[in-house]
């Protein structure tokens, strides 16, 4: 589904073929030598290809602007809410929060169950929980 603004960001920055394939994969399922082409290449450039997102994004219509975010939405939801590359690049363009919304809602509405890593906090939020019990009790313990 990312495949689209795959496109629009390789030809935009002149990205080769093979960096370009590697956009479309989540950085587990990368190879060795897959990973060693993304840091090598393309993550040092990362910067200026998250720039040209923002310029193409930021220059288009509204329709054009819903069509990334849908596009966005649907390749995680295809992934049960995990982002490839593309996606983590896109959310960074449009905004983490705003995509992580669209893709729990919709995900409730299609009956898609999303991945344990892709509940956005709620784990964290148990962490925090705990975390702040434990100072609590010995804070008073000790005190």
């Amino acid at each position: 589904m990312s495949e689209e603004l795959k496109d629009i960001l390789a030809d935009g920055c002149g990205l080769a073929r093979n960096e370009a394939a590697l956009l479309i994969k989540n950085i587990r399922e990368l190879s060795r030598e897959e990973r060693r082409i993304f840091y090598q290449r393309i993550k040092p450039r990362e910067r200026e290809l998250k720039l040209h997102l923002r310029e193409r994004f930021e220059a288009g219509d509204s329709r054009e602007k819903e069509m990334w975010i849908n596009t966005t939405v649907e390749s995680m939801l295809a992934r049960r809410g995990d982002p490839d590359l593309m996606d983590a690049m896109v959310m960074d363009v449009i905004g983490r929060l705003e995509l992580y919304k669209l893709v729990r809602e919709r995900a409730e509405n299609q009956g898609i169950k999303l991945t344990a890593l892709a509940n956005f906090g709620g784990l964290s939020m148990v962490l925090y929980a705990v975390v702040i019990v434990t100072a609590i009790v010995l804070y008073i313990y000790y005190s």
